[in-house]
């Protein structure tokens, strides 16, 4: 349901690779990093692509970690006496 609150989601790109996992971002990265090899993409552009998915590696891995250590805080939680 589309409402002001919950707009509807984006079309897809036409790229269609969700960079949400790290293997995601390493399949995207080695796309880019062919492309510089096949002189098809800009060196400039590839720089700031490969920028864009070393940060956005370094937040998955942050956040993954994150909910890994909330899990486990929750799991000992859960085996303490009231």
């Amino acid at each position: 349901m589309t409402t002001s609150l919950n707009p509807a989601p984006s079309p897809p790109t036409k790229r269609g690779r969700r960079l949400a996992t790290i293997t995601n971002v390493r399949c995207a990265l080695a796309d880019v990093l062919r492309a510089l090899e096949d002189d098809t993409i800009n060196p400039t552009k590839c720089r700031v692509l490969i920028y864009g998915f070393s940060v956005l590696a370094g937040l998955i891995e942050g956040s993954d970690l994150e909910a890994r250590i909330t899990e486990l805080e929750g799991q000992r939680n859960l085996g303490r006496p009231a």
